[in-house]
């Protein structure tokens, strides 16, 4: 028998044979899974809403209970309240009385145990009339840069309403033998608004930086003759070229950092951010920002200058939380301000409106400024040259009357010091009032009054030109002048000036032959910058002295008046200039100036003793309250 070979199948063919379950088609398989999910959502939609009709179910119940239950205890009840009405009212009167008594009773306790004080806390808001351009104390020299780098910045000293000093961030001074070295001794628990620790370090590069030209500090002429030395970390020498007796008073300026203003160049030190934008001194408040409004309108600018309470500070902390200092550019704005109460007070006025002071909680803060206002007769001009003249024109104003038209007390002044000032004589003093005696003066002299009223000598007229700042005070006292000078047969043409054309023009200049002007003289009585004869131009002096005025006994007087500590010698050896200063008559003074402050509301704790400046008004700041709140009264 043949054997035929068999064909051999492919490996796919086997496995078919051998697949023990026929497989389905795709298209089968897909479709009983859609069938199955289908099924499986049906399902789940069936048991939410199950769920939902048995919420709904019991939702229903639970308010027909609470219908219920408002109908069988509120609304049935409500009805039977009016069978009981006059029983409930007769509660509700007695609870009422009841809850009245208590307030009584309460009310009345507190007229026994509390009483209405000022209270720390709350924000003081102060107006000022400028605007701000540098908080760094080695520029700041207008009253909003000044107020502003008070605030910021700690001193060495203060002074006090006596003129003594007191220790902040120093401990105390000594003088040696010679008295020509001051050894300051330093806090050791003072910080910078940064957290760093203040140093001898920071007095030392301070007043180096003033001795800088390149830095243009205002107080270079000051301490450029100062040597300043470092002893050790917290102590301080500054050693003078020759003694001078008011050198202390020089510590009072405010201190800066070296850690953050040593790597910049003293020329460009002037115009940094740091002076407005991010200073950090070691004073009673931090600084804030700055904002400024209206900046299109230059007549309406404002900055807002906001400083917070330095809870680093070394010694009493402010009371209040912070200080807003807000500029304006003229009164009226300010004014305005001060109504609108954005400000609580207004310092830098003028003069102070009835209207506005006439308001039950508004209330005027005065303080005398170490200051004199004086008519200084230019030595130099022809008219004034002799001092006859000048002299007949001292006795011809009423100074008292002067000083009555200015509407509100203040203290006189007759000689170049102050009369609170131990060097004060009150036996070398200016001429009193004796328009008689001014008239044979003038007549004396050769000055003849013509058919005009007016004194002339060869054809000549006696007319004076008399500048001053366009104040209102000032004006008042002028008229007084100009009268009295009249009724003697002088001629007096006025020109009123704003503060800054009077500064570039007339004072600068020395143009003028009569001019009425605040001094500030300070609590020690060296006046040598304005009657030294040194001081007459400003090129080789301060050019402060403003009569020109000229003697040589006068002026060795003052050369050897600031050279002595002791304030018994002094008075010796100031005598020759008093003497010379009467004598000469190179002006005459009319009262000392005053501080004056605008307030509203509680404002507390402010001393009013004498102050150098301004910016001396924030001594005090720390112990200023500016709220009021209920407080517990002492048991006596």
């Amino acid at each position: 028998m043949d054997f035929q070979p068999r064909k051999k199948r492919s490996v796919q063919a086997q496995k078919r044979d051998v697949s023990p379950v026929e497989k389905k088609p795709q298209s089968q398989i897909t479709t009983a899974q859609q069938v199955t999910s289908v099924k499986k959502v049906a399902k789940t939609k069936r048991k939410i809403r199950s769920i939902v009709r048995r919420q709904k179910k019991s939702a229903d119940k639970a308010r027909e209970q609470m219908d219920q239950s408002v109908d069988v205890h509120f609304l049935k009840r409500l009805n039977r309240l009016y069978k009981v009405r006059r029983f409930v009212m007769s509660w509700v009167i007695l609870v009422g009385l009841l809850i009245a008594g208590a307030w009584w009773q309460v009310s009345s306790l507190d007229q026994y145990y509390l009483k209405t004080a000022a209270v720390g806390g709350g924000v003081y808001r102060e107006g000022m009339i400028g605007s701000f351009t540098n908080s760094n104390p080695l520029y700041a020299t207008s009253g909003v840069d000044a107020a502003v780098s008070r605030l910021l910045y700690a001193s060495l000293f203060v002074t006090n309403g006596d003129g003594s000093l007191q220790p902040r961030l120093a401990t105390k001074y000594t003088i040696d033998s010679t008295q020509k070295i001051y050894t300051v001794d330093l806090r050791r628990d003072v910080q910078w608004h940064d957290g760093e620790p203040f140093t001898a370090d920071d007095v030392i590069f301070t007043y180096r930086t003033i001795q800088n030209p390149d830095a243009r500090s205002p107080l270079y002429n000051s301490w450029r003759s100062v040597k300043v030395s470092k002893i050790d970390d917290y102590t301080v020498r500054f050693q003078l070229p020759n003694i001078y007796s008011a050198f202390h008073y020089s510590l009072t300026n405010g201190v800066v950092p070296e850690h953050v203003l040593a790597d910049f160049d003293p020329q460009e030190l002037r115009s940094t951010e740091f002076n407005t934008s991010s200073p950090v001194g070691t004073g009673e408040f931090i600084f804030g920002n700055v904002a400024v409004s209206n900046t299109n309108d230059v007549e309406k600018r404002s900055e807002r200058i906001v400083l917070q309470r330095n809870d680093l500070y070394f010694s009493d902390k402010p009371m209040v939380d912070s200080v807003i200092i807000r500029t304006y550019r003229n009164e009226d704005l300010m004014i305005d301000a001060f109504k609108a109460d954005t400000i609580q007070s207004m310092v830098g006025l003028d003069s102070i409106r009835e209207d506005i002071i006439a308001e039950d909680d508004v209330s005027v803060v005065t303080a005398p400024l170490t200051s004199s206002v004086m008519a200084f007769f230019n030595n130099s001009t022809p008219q004034l040259s002799s001092k006859e003249v000048r002299r007949a024109l001292v006795q011809a104003v009423d100074v008292a009357k002067a000083r009555e038209a200015l509407g509100f007390d203040t203290l006189p002044v007759n000689s170049p010091f102050l009369r609170s000032q131990d060097t004060y004589d009150p036996d070398l003093v200016q001429l009193t009032y004796d328009q008689e005696a001014a008239k044979a003066a003038l007549e004396g002299a050769g000055w003849i009054e013509n058919e005009r009223g007016i004194r002339e000598k060869d054809g000549v007229e006696l007319t004076v030109r008399l500048f001053s700042q366009s104040l209102g005070e000032y004006s008042d006292v002028i008229g007084q002048i100009q009268e009295d000078w009249s009724e003697v047969g002088v001629n007096v043409n006025v020109f009123l000036q704003s503060e800054s054309d009077i500064q570039s023009g007339a004072i600068a200049r020395h143009d003028y032959d009569v001019l009425l002007y605040g001094i500030s003289i300070g609590y020690d009585p060296d006046v040598f910058a304005y009657w030294h004869s040194s001081q007459v131009d400003s090129t080789t002096g301060s050019g402060l002295n403003l009569s020109e005025f000229s003697n040589d006994d006068a002026d060795e007087a003052l050369e050897a008046g600031r050279t002595r500590n002791d304030i018994e010698l002094r008075k010796v050896k100031y005598e020759p200039f008093l003497q010379a200063w009467r004598d000469e008559a190179p002006a005459f003074g009319i009262y000392q100036p005053r501080f004056t402050m605008v307030v509203r509301g509680t404002f507390t704790d402010f001393d009013n003793s004498p102050m150098r400046s301004s910016s001396d008004r924030y001594r005090s700041v720390s112990q200023w309250k500016v709220r009021n709140d209920k407080v517990p009264k002492l048991v006596e």
